[in-house]
C-alpha cells in the first residue's frame, strides 16, 4: 500500500532536484569556458568508453563459449537417451503384437467357436424337442456376473425360473 508524501517531503525532494539541475547548469557553464578541461574529459570519456566495449565483448565471448559448451553437453547426453527411448518403443511395438497374436487372438477364436458349439446344442436340443432351463436373475436381488457361465446372478445366488406355456397347456421351466 503506498504511503502519501507530506507537504514536507515534496517541498524536500523539489529543492534537492532543484539543486541538482544548478549544479548541471554550472557544470555545464563551466566546461563551455574552460575548453582544455572539456577536452580533457572528452579524452577521458573516450578511453573509458573504448575499455568498458572492450570489457563487454569479452564477457559476451565467453558467453558464447559457455552456450556453445552447454549445447555440446546436451548434444552427446541425448543421444543415448533418445536411442534408449527407440528401443523402449520397439520393445512395447513387441510385446504389443505379442499380445495380439499370442493373447487375445487366441481368446476371441475360443469364444467364437465356444459361442458355435452353444448354438449348435440348443439347435440339436430344440430339434429333439428338448428345452434348456434359462436362469434369469431375481430383479429384487442385486447382479453379480458368474464367471463360469458368463451370465449375471444374483448376488445371494437366488435365481428364478420362467414358467412358459407349451402348446399341450403344460407349464415348462425355461
Amino acid at each position: 500500500m503506498p504511503t502519501q508524501l507530506t507537504q514536507r517531503q515534496k517541498i524536500g525532494i523539489g529543492i534537492i532536484a532543484a539543486a541538482g539541475f544548478l549544479v548541471l547548469v554550472m557544470i555545464f557553464l563551466y566546461l563551455m569556458t574552460h575548453p582544455v578541461v572539456t577536452n580533457r574529459l572528452r579524452d577521458i570519456s573516450i578511453i573509458i568508453l573504448a575499455i568498458t566495449l572492450i570489457a563487454l565483448d569479452a564477457i559476451l565471448m565467453v558467453m558464447m563459449w559457455q552456450i556453445i559448451k552447454l549445447l555440446m553437453f546436451l548434444l552427446e547426453e541425448l543421444k543415448p537417451v533418445l536411442e534408449s527411448l527407440q528401443e523402449t518403443s520397439s520393445t512395447v511395438r513387441g510385446t504389443a503384437s505379442f499380445v495380439s497374436e499370442g493373447v487375445t487372438s487366441p481368446m476371441i477364436d475360443v469364444s467364437a467357436k465356444t459361442a458355435g458349439a452353444k448354438g449348435s446344442v440348443r439347435y440339436i436340443l430344440g430339434s429333439l424337442g428338448i428345452k434348456a432351463k434359462k436362469q434369469t436373475p431375481d430383479p429384487a436381488a442385486g447382479y453379480q456376473p458368474d464367471w463360469s457361465t458368463g451370465t449375471a446372478a444374483p448376488s445371494g445366488g437366488a435365481t428364478h425360473t420362467t414358467q412358459e406355456t407349451t402348446n399341450n397347456g403344460e407349464r415348462e421351466g425355461i
